[in-house]
């Protein structure tokens, strides 16, 4: 039960991402979105640097504690 909950909050999570929200990969890489795909999403994480990952590797929202 609680594996589904958590399974249906992160696809809620992965379709309800936008161009400036800031995430952290499951590997812990913390980008800004610039850019969504269907499958995948280009973050931004540093100056002039973007990478593209799938939806599926992205953990979470990141708030600076």
């Amino acid at each position: 039960m609680q594996q589904s909950r958590t399974q249906k909050n992160r696809q809620q999570l992965q379709r309800s991402l936008q161009k400036g929200d800031r995430v952290v990969t499951v590997g812990g890489v913390i980008g800004t979105v610039v850019q969504v795909d269907d499958k995948r999403v280009v973050l931004q994480i540093a100056d002039n640097v973007r990478i593209d990952v799938l939806k599926t590797a992205v953990g979470g929202k990141y708030q600076d504690s």
